[in-house]
């Protein structure tokens, strides 16, 4: 009765502090879940330094901030508050609500962060790095955005470390029952460190949106993942897995990883101006693997990829079927459900030093349905040095219009079927700045002002600089100007960047 009576004096008095606008700092479970419970717009929460060993998940259910007074729940210092034990946050039915600066480590058997039904809710300046089993009971995710009525929540400036089990740190998906989609969330400045290669099992992408059933049937999630750096994730051959259609993954840079970004159900998603780099000489390095209608590829830029076929530095290939949505969903789904890549539109783009780019594979009976009219132009292939392996693999394909892409192999010119693709031609690259030291146009570069002229037009290059005039090929507008965009490093994301 005593302890009631403490419990109930501690909820009124936080209660009249929060409808007063003031902070109200909370140092024990006791006193969050009390703050909780008298949520409102404009309402800030500070949680102590300390480590809060949780018996259950953290709830907060149907708390309504405004765009202009959001509730705010908020490490006192960030990295102080630790939430550990047996699960981290669940979050129903809100909107405009922050969850800022926490450590969490907790058990992974429960996620650290669960959206479900959420609006303009921001997950951001937290670390993540979960305690898993050496035996997981399920596929562990760490933080997913679930339901429906989800949407328009921003999941940034995190670090997530150190991922080895079955799921995804980073999972936005929705309602694969409801065939509904969560929609227009964000993901960006996150730093994504050590997914753990697996050897081959199923299940271990970093970055994952929709699901199987919502992908296959052609559902949107106008998902936009952006300027976030992933570093050594390598769980699988797909590091971004995307189910889901019209989702934009841009200016993002890839570090060391295994596998690629795939498009793996869907349609009209935009790959633009990322920056996908191995210098470990590692195998599996890949680039962007491509399934569905209408995507378009373009402003990357790829050095030093080793990966072949399905991790290749661009992989187009077969599927069981070539429509854009499928009625292989529910019981009829397996994994081999995939839609031949169809009018898909690559352009712009540089590799330099990588693998052979993979156009079709030899036609499979399992898949039967082959990349049919796709464009690959403006593009700039080159090798630094001799290499044994081609340019190209090209298979099976269709109506590929490949055209006015340059070319440069170190010796003679091939002859092979795909050699027309090219003009061959030494590009006059020099190696500029520290770190990673990209290959960049020169004044002198037979790239420049080369291009043809193509629908959509594309503004601005992977640098941030503007394309004008007649454009170069492949990645880079030739400009004297510094650069407003590069490679990132862990200075640009995580919970401690601007």
């Amino acid at each position: 009765m005593k302890r009631f009576i403490r419990l109930l004096l501690l909820a009124q008095g936080i209660a009249a502090r929060i409808l007063s606008n003031e902070p109200v700092t909370a140092g024990s479970l006791a006193e969050l879940d009390a703050a909780i419970r008298s949520l409102g717009p404009g309402a800030m929460v500070l949680v102590s330094d300390g480590t809060y060993e949780t018996k259950r998940p953290i709830r907060i259910e149907g708390k309504r901030g405004t765009a202009e007074a959001p509730i705010v729940l908020r490490a006192e210092h960030r990295g102080g508050a630790t939430i550990g034990g047996a699960a981290g946050f669940v979050i129903r039915d809100c909107e405009h609500l922050v969850l800022e600066g926490f450590v969490f480590t907790n058990d992974a058997d429960q996620q650290a962060v669960q959206l479900v039904n959420c609006r303009h809710v921001r997950v951001t300046r937290n670390t993540f790095r979960l305690s898993e089993r050496a035996k997981p009971r399920h596929w562990e995710h760490w933080v997913t955005v679930d339901g429906a009525r989800s949407g328009h929540n921003r999941v940034d400036h995190n670090l997530f470390e150190r991922k080895v089990n079955r799921g995804s740190p980073l999972f936005i998906r929705g309602d694969d029952e409801a065939l509904v989609c969560s929609q227009h969330d964000r993901v960006d400045h996150n730093h994504f460190r050590d997914v753990v290669f697996a050897n081959g099992e199923n299940g271990h992408e970093t970055i994952r949106t929709g699901g199987n059933d919502l992908g296959a049937s052609g559902r949107s999630s106008f998902t936009i993942i952006e300027e976030n750096l992933l570093e050594r994730c390598s769980g699988e051959d797909e590091i971004m897995s995307l189910k889901s259609s019209n989702n934009i993954v841009r200016n993002n840079t890839l570090l060391n990883c295994r596998g690629a970004i795939c498009l793996r159900l869907g349609n009209r998603s935009v790959v633009s101006g990322n920056f996908i780099i191995a210098t470990d000489g590692e195998p599996g390095r890949g680039g962007v693997k491509l399934y569905g209608f209408e995507h378009r590829v373009f402003n990357n830029y790829f050095l030093g990829l080793t990966g072949r076929r399905h991790e290749a530095p661009l992989a187009l290939v077969p599927g069981t079927l070539d429509t854009p949505s499928t009625g292989n969903i529910g019981k009829k789904y397996d994994d081999m459900t995939s839609v031949a890549p169809t009018r898909g539109w690559i352009a712009f783009n540089t590799w330099v030093d990588c693998a052979p780019l993979q156009f079709g594979f030899k036609k499979e009976k399992e898949r039967p349905c082959i990349p049919n009219g796709c464009v690959f132009v403006n593009n700039l292939v080159v090798r630094t040095r001799p290499q044994s392996s081609p340019l190209v693999n090209l298979e099976a394909a269709r109506n590929l219009r490949a055209h006015d892409n340059l070319g440069c192999v170190c010796g003679p010119a091939p002859t092979d079927a795909w050699a027309g693709w090219f003009r061959f031609d030494d590009p006059r690259l020099r190696r500029v700045g520290d770190g990673l030291s990209l290959w960049r146009l020169t004044d002198s570069s037979s790239a420049i002002d080369a291009a043809v002229e193509i629908f959509p037009a594309v503004a601005e290059d992977v640098f941030g600089h503007a394309r004008t005039g007649r454009r170069d090929i492949g990645a880079e507008e030739f400009d004297k100007v510094a650069v407003t965009r590069g490679p990132l490093t862990s200075s640009n994301v995580g919970p401690d960047a601007p």
